[in-house]
């Protein structure tokens, strides 16, 4: 009964010790820059380059707002629709321990 608890609290102190030893991450999210109500602007591409070169790590890059906006002249019924899709980017780094 003792080798079987020594091993169980080896065992947890494992568990503990791993869930420690990560850095952890910084988390960053980019979005599509509201200009003015409902109109929106494209994330600066200088913009994620600069994030890139500062040590982030793009996550994943999602559709963030979808705009539908009529288009042609109006006397056309119904107008044709088009849809503008404006990503936002997620980044990552190491947490800086101190």
């Amino acid at each position: 009964m003792g080798c079987a608890a020594a091993v169980a609290a080896l065992v947890l102190w494992a568990q503990q010790r791993e869930r420690s030893v990560g850095p952890g991450y910084e988390l960053k999210a980019v979005l599509p820059h509201e200009t003015s109500p409902a109109q929106y602007r494209q994330v600066d591409q200088r913009e994620l380059q600069t994030l890139a070169d500062d040590g982030w790590e793009l996550v994943t890059v999602v559709p963030y707002v979808y705009k539908n906006e009529e288009h042609g002249t109006p006397d056309l019924a119904p107008r044709p629709m088009v849809t503008q899709v404006y990503p936002g980017y997620f980044f990552r780094r190491p947490r800086l321990t101190r």
